[in-house]
């Protein structure tokens, strides 16, 4: 199940499907879907594989939001959101091209594409 706030105390509808195609990247992660640890097991806060989990439910947003037509509307957020991980994704050189294949997988799964 997936809980987000009502569509109503978004700013913008845009925003709203921002945040629900986040948390339905990370639903892929569940243990029968995409089998993602950052999902699977349980994670610190701030750690490597929560900052992991938290990338790639934010790459597979905005690559939802470019299928939906509203990627110009919520970039900035989306920018600022990832920026908050930045120095975490500087330790491991490799985390964002990992994380991409990963968000395009989830993404791929809710679209239903194989």
């Amino acid at each position: 199940m997936i809980r987000i706030p009502d569509k109503n105390d978004f700013l913008n509808k845009e925003e709203y499907y921002s945040t629900l195609f986040h948390e339905l990247t990370h639903s892929t992660g569940h243990e029968k879907r995409l089998n993602r640890e950052g999902v699977t097991k349980a994670v610190n806060f701030g750690s490597d594989k929560y900052s992991n989990e938290e990338l790639i439910a934010e790459l597979g947003s905005a690559f939802l939001c470019a299928i939906s037509g509203i990627a110009n509307k919520v970039i900035d957020n989306q920018q600022a959101y990832i920026n908050d991980w930045i120095e975490i994704f500087r330790k491991d050189k490799k985390m964002l091209i990992q994380a991409s294949r990963q968000a395009q997988r989830s993404t791929d799964y809710i679209m239903g594409v194989n």
